[in-house]
């Protein structure tokens, strides 16, 4: 998908109260690269937000009645960004933090972090910013 896509579908679609739609998108992009399709040969992890089984029956506990994701879902981009996005309000929150519940440890979210703020400076150049996690 193209940067223009993933960033109206985040923006239509970002259930966080703690995570701006540009830290979301640049969540994708380390995580796929855009790909809503994408799966880890070595886990579950599934879809534009690599989402595991665990996560969304984690999500699934955690979110208000009538919230209900199945795993099968996650590579539909609308679900995956709803159900990642409630899952980074619940890392947040419930289980210390985004390093130790999402990503690969310690440091995680730094280069999303930087991604994010040059994202938010200059929207007009989004691989710019990109290029500060990779590729």
């Amino acid at each position: 998908m193209t940067y223009e896509e993933i960033a109206k579908l985040v923006a239509e679609n970002n259930r966080s109260t703690l995570f701006s739609n540009e830290f979301v998108t640049c969540l994708i992009w380390k995580e796929t690269g855009f790909e809503p399709a994408a799966k880890n040969a070595k886990s579950s992890a599934t879809g534009l937000m690599q989402l595991t089984k665990g996560a969304v029956e984690m999500v699934n506990r955690c979110t208000p009645k009538g919230v209900h994701f199945e795993h099968s879902e996650m590579t539909d981009p609308v679900k995956n960004i709803q159900c990642g996005t409630y899952y980074l309000d619940i890392a947040k929150t419930k289980l210390a933090g985004i390093d130790t519940s999402y990503g690969t440890g310690p440091g995680y979210s730094k280069s999303i972090k930087v991604c994010e703020a040059c994202l938010i400076q200059d929207k007009e150049h989004p691989m710019q910013a990109f290029h500060k996690i990779h590729k």
